[in-house]
């Protein structure tokens, strides 16, 4: 078995993250805050720019130089200070699941956000009936901060899990 690691994503790499995020978004509809279609027409440059900047950062989970996983970190949109960051898009190949991996999002995410200086908290969220998420987010240090009702972009409606870490700087 050839070595399981991650690292942040290049905009040079935007068209494996494309396939792997539209692949991920059909394979799961349910359980992002995007559908595969709000994101299926985008142009190169935006698949580029989603990938990283100044507020944000995708990183890929790799074996070899095969892409298995990604996840992401960036500034969390309704917090008009900018000192909240968001965990969002984590995403494992299936055949790849129950190994432990997501500590491997967890431990980038988190070391990428610290380096920010303007972060002062995180807030990572998934939809009620995602057990493995939630023990995740537990393992992790995070608390639990509040519940939602969410339609999710299957049509569904079920309660949105919202948990926060403060950053002690």
């Amino acid at each position: 078995m050839t070595a399981i690691a991650i690292r942040a994503l290049e905009p040079s790499q935007w068209q494996a993250f494309r396939d792997f995020r539209l692949a991920a978004l059909k394979a799961s509809p349910g359980m992002f805050h995007a559908s595969h279609d709000e994101v299926a027409g985008w142009p190169p440059q935006e698949w580029q720019a989603e990938i990283k900047g100044d507020d944000h950062q995708v990183f890929g989970l790799f074996e070899g130089e095969r892409l298995i996983g990604i996840t992401a970190a960036f500034t969390y949109r309704e917090d008009p200070s900018g000192q909240t960051a968001v965990l969002a898009m984590s995403f494992i190949a299936p055949p790849y699941r129950g190994q432990g991996l997501s500590r491997l999002f967890y431990e980038a995410r988190l070391s990428w956000i610290k380096a920010q200086v303007q972060f002062r908290r995180i807030l990572v969220s998934h939809r009620a009936s995602n057990e493995s998420s939630r023990r995740a987010i537990l393992r992790h240090g995070f608390v639990p901060a509040q519940t939602a009702p969410r339609t999710w972009p299957d049509g569904r409606t079920e309660d949105e899990m919202f948990y926060e870490l403060e950053i002690s700087r």
